[in-house]
């Protein structure tokens, strides 16, 4: 085949791939949104209690918080592609075994089965991407995650409340299994196979089980502290646990026994690579600005129900302008940062959602709809702009053999600003139940000093970085 055509036919495989890839964005957000809105029927399924049920989402999502890391570290040692493709096919096992699970406890196992493999397929899905798309079209490329993930946040909570109404909420579990079903053939048959990166050392054992060992005290802390009260010895157990295990990992990876080792023997994780100035402000941009915009979507429909006496059907519409608008932006922003760099990017979209959590700092019920509206587009539209040019900036500055681990970082530091932004916006809801507009205006305020506070750290970074090309993709 002449060079022409070879490169023809590589253009649209890797536009498969690419699609390939994103479906798995699709796959955990649409399993986010499904079932939050199914809880209440899954609890009168088994009778039990909404707390008991609870434990669905809170232990897939502890599980693919523990995991990322630890399926970007083997995705560097056996493979990137054989990891996300084993990750699509264990979703798919366990999607299948919640819709057939007979007990309660049988679907949180099933759950956590499911986890197992979305931590897989997300851990890998930045780094297939890098490894498949030449350097100048990365930015677009890493830009169509976003647009899955903003799909399938828009799209699951609807499609569930329908299925469910028509069927039951056994029913959303089938239909993901028929949809992970068909992206694992086609990742089996599109994407292309891949070797080892050469120079990765074996997986360090005790490194990767302090790391999880942490986590699983400040993922548990964050996710049932409203539940169990944020003073209570339980919360405060995990919080001391996340203490210890963060300080034993640190230990262990800073420890001299690895230049004793020598080549081959490194750390689970090397937190060198933190020292790199688009590395770490990248991260803190990932943290900072998901953990804003889950409060705001967690806090602003509340405002409207509540203060503004709108109905819930009219509330839910209003809201998908953040995903809408996500999805309209984030590709764009992609092309653009391949274009022009991603600093630009990035600092307007910070610009802009600094400007919109500022008025919404102010926010009373006489502000007109639109304008609630515009502020809710400018909130989608600035992640939009951020988020497609900072994977792109973390990418770019990681060597080949760490891509699969720095990957599933960022995947991790997505999880956590989400997390964060949830138990942050429900304590300032509580505060709203005694205190009116003041918890509602406090999440604003908070989080407009969060994003003022890396977006001055960006600015430092950037000017202090030994290279100009740190912000350059």
């Amino acid at each position: 085949m002449d060079k022409a055509g070879d490169s023809c036919m590589n253009s649209k495989s890797r536009m498969i791939v690419q699609y390939t890839i994103c479906l798995g964005a699709f796959l955990s957000n649409l399993s986010a949104g499904m079932f939050n809105i199914a809880l209440v029927d899954i609890a009168r399924t088994f009778d039990s209690g909404i707390p008991a049920a609870q434990w669905i989402v809170t232990a897939y999502l502890l599980v693919i918080s523990i995991l990322l890391p630890v399926m970007g570290k083997l995705g560097d040692m056996v493979g990137r592609r054989r990891i996300h493709n084993i990750g699509y096919f264990v979703f798919m096992a366990g999607a299948l075994c919640c819709a057939l699970s007979p007990s309660l406890n049988g679907l949180i196992s099933s759950r956590i089965l499911q986890g197992i493999g979305a931590a897989m397929y997300q851990a890998t899905n930045m780094a297939l991407i890098i490894s498949v798309f030449p350097k100048e079209q990365r930015g677009k490329a890493l830009g169509l995650i976003s647009t899955f993930v903003a799909a399938g946040s828009m799209i699951g909570p609807s499609l569930g409340g329908i299925l469910i109404q028509w069927f039951s909420w056994r029913s959303n579990f089938w239909l993901l299994t028929a949809i992970s079903l068909i992206a694992w053939v086609f990742a089996q048959r599109f994407i292309p196979k891949d070797e080892p990166d050469q120079g990765v050392s074996r997986l360090d054992v005790p490194g990767a089980a302090f790391f999880a060992i942490s986590l699983t005290g400040l993922v548990t802390a964050v996710n049932l502290g409203a539940q169990w009260g944020w003073g209570s010895w339980e919360v405060t157990v995990m919080f001391m646990m996340f203490g210890a295990g963060a300080a034993a990992f640190i230990g262990w990876c800073l420890s001299s026994r690895w230049e004793r080792k020598g080549k081959g023997h490194l750390p689970f994780m090397k937190l060198d690579l933190f020292r790199d100035a688009g590395v770490s402000v990248g991260i803190l941009i990932t943290i900072i600005t998901y953990m804003a915009a889950f409060s705001a979507q967690l806090v602003l429909p509340v405002f409207l129900l509540s203060e503004l006496g709108i109905e819930p059907a009219t509330a839910g519409l209003i809201m998908m302008g953040y995903p809408l608008s996500l999805i309209i932006f984030s590709p764009l922003s992609g092309s653009l940062s391949d274009k022009l760099g991603t600093f630009p990017l990035l600092s307007a979209g910070l610009l802009v959602m600094t400007a919109a959590l500022i008025v919404l700092g102010f926010v009373s019920p006489a502000y007109p709809i639109f304008f609630l509206i515009l502020l809710i587009v400018l909130l989608g539209g600035s992640m939009g702009l951020i988020t497609p040019p900072n994977n792109s900036l973390v990418m770019g500055r990681t060597s080949k053999t760490d891509l699969g681990l720095i990957s599933s970082i960022l995947a991790l530091s997505r999880n956590l600003g989400m997390m964060f932004g949830t138990a942050a916006g429900g304590a300032m809801l509580a505060l709203q139940a005694t205190g009116g507009l003041t918890g509602f205006r406090m999440i604003f305020v908070l989080n407009t000093a969060l994003v003022v506070i890396v977006y001055v750290t960006m600015l430092i970074s950037f000017r202090f970085a030994r290279h100009k090309e740190t912000f350059s993709s």
